[in-house]
């Protein structure tokens, strides 16, 4: 929904919110609103955390505006919310003040209202997403970072989550390129798809096709029209390099509208990918590790069978160090590594 101001619209007169509703509609195409006329409904749509702003009528008989603020700011001490009312006098406006509102406006008649409180809540949700995405990405760099010090413990499946959860997207995969196609080596889901990715993941038409092979960061979307239930509408990987070569694709993707993926997202899914390259590394250099161990204590028992003239077991040793050497530090199969 990026690109989208979300407002809330609550009054229990569903006349008048539709007249608001039009109004500012008609001034801001980037306005999507919601209309609530039962107050407890409009809590419900507050609780989701798709809302970036209030607009609450004070005079309501199940529950004053002041009351659902009190209840707001409880689940978001930061969500804009704006009384606006016909009612006001100077104790509602000090008791709103008190609890927290962000903006306190009295209806009046003509069209200028509309364009001050089109104005107002464009403004208030603007500082509230930049503050809120200041806050998620500090707490995305706190969490890679508590990742890196307890990496030892930290699967792969985790860092695919912290960057889902941070880039707000329902889907992560570690992908890669077979002779039989995309491979999906760890995926990590927010909630049942429509569809299947058990071999690749599945892309909107209007987005068109994507390798993973790429030589660079790749961030696409698609227009609103989409159809969620063929393939997502956003997509944003990048390349997995161990050393010189190409072990695969970090991306991440969503059936949402997102209009764009911001700098800072590309530039955090990039350290994603970065990093991951480098516990990669070192994965590969223990598995050689381990396979030069084990091809010294083959060679120390080949040597020890040529001196006892024991052919059979000669051989064998020399095939399972003939295997070492062969072994495929980039093995095809599924992982799910440690990261170290």
């Amino acid at each position: 929904m990026a690109g989208l101001t979300r407002v809330l619209l609550v009054d229990d007169d569903p006349s008048l919110a539709d007249l608001m509703a039009n109004q500012l509609n008609t001034l801001r195409e980037s306005f999507s609103i919601q209309i609530e006329t039962d107050p407890n409904q409009a809590l419900e749509a507050v609780e989701t955390g798709t809302i970036d702003c209030v607009v609450s009528d004070y005079h309501m008989p199940q529950m004053t505006g002041l009351e659902l603020l009190r209840y707001v700011r409880e689940m978001d001490a930061d969500l804009p919310f704006i009384l606006f009312t016909a009612r006001g006098s100077e104790e509602i406006a000090s008791e709103a003040v008190s609890e927290g509102v962000t903006d306190y406006f009295r209806k009046r008649r003509g069209t200028d209202q509309w364009h001050v409180l089109a104005n107002r809540i464009e403004n208030v949700s603007a500082r509230y997403r930049a503050e809120e995405a200041v806050q998620r990405r500090e707490a995305a760099l706190r969490q890679l970072a508590r990742t890196v010090i307890d990496s030892v413990t930290t699967p792969v499946e985790e860092l695919l989550t912290l960057g889902r959860e941070t880039l707000t997207v329902e889907y992560g995969a570690v992908v890669r390129s077979s002779d039989n196609g995309v491979e999906i080596l760890v995926e990590s889901v927010d909630e049942q798809l429509p569809f299947n990715t058990a071999e690749g993941v599945p892309l909107s038409d209007d987005i068109g096709d994507l390798t993973v092979n790429g030589s660079g960061l790749v961030a696409v979307t698609a227009g609103p029209e989409t159809d969620d239930d063929v393939g997502f509408s956003s997509y944003i990987g990048t390349p997995v390099y161990v050393g010189d070569r190409q072990y695969g694709t970090l991306c991440f993707c969503d059936r949402s509208d997102r209009a764009e993926f911001t700098p800072w997202e590309r530039a955090f899914v990039e350290l994603l990918g970065d990093w991951l390259g480098h516990e990669l590394m070192s994965e590969r250099a223990r598995s050689q590790g381990e396979a030069v161990n084990a091809a010294r204590v083959s060679a120390r028992d080949a040597r020890e069978a040529l001196e006892n003239g024991d052919d059979e077991t000669l051989r064998a040793e020399l095939e399972t160090i003939e295997q070492l050497l062969d072994r495929d530090p980039f093995p095809l199969s599924s992982v799910s590594i440690e990261l170290s």
